[in-house]
């Protein structure tokens, strides 16, 4: 067991780099001379390094964008408050994020951007004067500009894929007008056009009475969605989008009006996604609209890396609730808290690389890892990257302790508190 722990800590300590930008960022997120793009850097030029590694021709850049309540931290500093229909308040920052996905194996690889908009800023990785009047959309398609630009190689493209807020023709032409390649979930109500193939007559649909109209396709893949076994089917038809884009604009005078603008008709490929129980019976349908024209991307192709999206979510999750607690986080400036999000986005880097890496001593060292945490984890699942992400802290810790007391000292200190409590440790 001793040589297997050395072989996989190896892997760790050489094999695997990173740890050491973990420890050494942890101590400057606070540090007022270090700038937020200067912490994200590591993770940046190790992405770069990663994507050819482990894409074989297209990275998957998966982006939403989720909430964090601090509506019990009134000491914080620019908290947003934003009251929706049929919701209660909400206060906190909003967190604004893409993740790069393995085209391959569907896995993680590493953040690629981070923003976090406040009352008052938008905090970020790639643009420090990000307009805080931007919306989701108009603000994502300048980050889909930047992760084009910097992240490109060349054997390698980038699809963005993003979920059903996306449906806006203006953030589609956005995209390509950078050049940009997508997989937009659709809204069942948004019209498209489309010509029938019996009649050859171009009709304008909605896109959930469209759906209705395509068989269930080809058989996919089989896949676990809410803890049920289910098969994915997919099939497609060729649509043209040409409405107006739309936009609400505030006048002088306070009131609001609709600005709607013409422009190009866009071809795209729809994609219905459906996920079938042994029922026989349709649990979930995905409406899904991209550009991706290759003749070795199937719509199967698609839907499978529309089903990776929730990649992101898991990753959200991770920092909110299974790993970081953020929504805990006491740091009442959020430039600050913002530091530590980048910091701690290179722990989940370091665990995606250890989860994703395919040698004998990574399944060693994940092993070790998961011992460490000291989680349980359901039968017939080698890891979890929270139990992987509690290792990999534990594993920190002691190796901390043991650069500031040897083993002599540790043992003493073990014999020391048996004798106070009593009874042997």
């Amino acid at each position: 067991m001793q040589e297997s722990a050395t072989n996989g800590l190896k892997l760790l300590q050489g094999g695997i780099k990173g740890l050491s930008e973990v420890q050494a960022s942890w101590r400057f997120f606070n540090n007022p001379n270090v700038s937020s793009k200067e912490l994200f850097e590591p993770i940046v030029e190790n992405l770069k390094v990663e994507i050819t590694k482990q894409c074989d021709k297209y990275l998957l850049a998966m982006s939403d964008w989720s909430h964090l309540d601090y509506k019990k931290h009134k000491s914080k500093c620019e908290l947003k408050s934003e009251n929706r229909k049929d919701t209660c308040m909400k206060i906190g920052y909003d967190l604004q994020s893409t993740i790069a996905v393995s085209d391959r194996s569907g896995e993680p690889i590493a953040p690629m951007v981070h923003n976090l908009k406040t009352s008052d800023t938008v905090y970020s990785t790639y643009n420090d004067k990000i307009d805080i009047n931007l919306t989701h959309l108009e603000e994502l398609a300048c980050r889909a500009k930047y992760i084009n630009t910097n992240f490109d190689t060349k054997n390698i493209q980038i699809v963005h894929i993003v979920d059903r807020e996306a449906d806006s023709i203006a953030f589609m032409r956005k995209l390509v007008d950078n050049n940009s390649l997508f997989i937009l979930r659709g809204k069942g109500n948004s019209k498209v056009q489309y010509t029938d193939t019996i009649t050859n007559t171009k009709i304008d649909i909605k896109q959930s009475e469209l759906a209705d109209k395509l068989s269930l396709g080809k058989q996919v893949k089989k896949i676990k969605y809410k803890n049920k076994k289910v098969t994915i089917f997919a099939n497609e038809c060729d649509i043209v989008i040409n409405r107006d884009a739309t936009k609400m604009v505030i006048q002088d005078n306070g009131k609001r009006k609709l600005i709607k603008t013409q422009g190009e008709p866009l071809k795209a490929r729809f994609v219905v996604e459906r996920l079938v129980d042994d029922k026989n019976e349709v649990v979930a349908t995905w409406l899904l609209i991209s550009n991706v024209y290759d003749e070795n991307i199937t719509s199967g192709t698609i839907a499978t890396w529309y089903y990776y999206r929730w990649k992101i979510e898991s990753y959200f999750k991770l920092l909110k609730s299974s790993g970081f607690n953020l929504e805990q986080w006491q740091q009442t400036n959020p430039k600050a808290l913002f530091k530590r999000l980048l910091v701690v986005s290179h722990s989940c880097m370091l665990v995606w690389k250890i989860a994703n890496h395919n040698s004998t001593n990574a399944k060693k060292l994940r092993q070790i890892l998961i011992e460490l945490s000291g989680k349980q984890i359901q039968r017939g699942v080698d890891f979890t990257y929270p139990a992987l992400l509690k290792g990999l802290e534990n594993y920190i810790i002691t190796i901390d302790m043991l650069t500031r007391f040897s083993v002599d000292d540790i043992f003493k200190m073990k014999d020391e508190l048996s004798e106070v409590m009593g009874f042997e440790i």
